[in-house]
């Protein structure tokens, strides 16, 4: 990747990453006024605020991968956004445990802290499944060999755990799958065929009867 490439690719993530961190304050304002708790924040709102800061980097790294593709598939354009999701995270994370301007109380610290490495971990294999659309080829064209069903679940995830939720009355199902479609898209381009996201979507919509819980991570049944 040559040098011209490299500084585009970092005004573009800049940019990216500016947005959706202004973003990010902007709603820990609007969960803080949620309720007048003084300056404990209790764990419930801890978990919000950290269901927030997924979405948003989840977000992130659809937008990211999106644009930067278009500019760089070089190896070295991933290790870019590797390292912009990274300070990402732990700029959301300094967000959420600065509390309403005082720091959080020491316990919660401590689940904000494990609430964060989950999201890393999870952050980071759907980092991982985008790391070969990222080689030096000189077959640029073609469909991926996999779906990133994980990705999507994770968005479909963050979205449900937003306080509007996925939509579940009737017809609800069409719209999840243009969740789904319209995320796919975005992250690469392509997207699977209707019938495969419709049997995706299906799987969601039954545990959207079942069960008013955050979504598991199995609810996509395997390929």
């Amino acid at each position: 990747m040559d040098t011209t490439a490299a500084d585009k690719i970092k005004l573009h993530l800049d940019a990216l990453t500016a947005k959706a961190l202004s973003a990010f304050k902007r709603q820990m304002l609007h969960i803080h006024a949620g309720g007048d708790y003084g300056e404990f924040v209790p764990e419930f709102m801890v978990n919000d605020m950290v269901r927030a800061a997924e979405s948003s980097a989840s977000q992130l790294l659809a937008d990211a991968v999106s644009r930067v593709s278009g500019i760089s598939t070089a190896p070295a354009s991933f290790t870019m956004i590797d390292m912009a999701m990274n300070a990402y995270l732990s700029d959301l994370q300094g967000v959420v445990e600065q509390g309403r301007g005082v720091p959080l109380h020491p316990a919660m610290l401590k689940v904000a802290g494990e609430r964060f490495d989950a999201v890393r971990r999870r952050l980071i294999r759907h980092l991982d499944n985008h790391r070969s659309s990222f080689v030096e080829s000189k077959n640029k064209g073609g469909r991926p060999p996999t779906w990133d069903w994980e990705g999507a679940l994770i968005h479909v995830t963050a979205i449900a755990n937003t306080p509007d939720g996925l939509p579940s009355e009737r017809g609800a199902q069409a719209r999840i799958e243009e969740i789904i479609h319209d995320w796919f898209i975005q992250a690469g381009g392509d997207a699977p065929a209707d019938s495969e996201i419709r049997k995706r979507a299906s799987a969601i919509m039954k545990g959207l009867k079942t069960s008013f819980r955050p979504l598991p991570a199995d609810t996509f049944p395997d390929s």
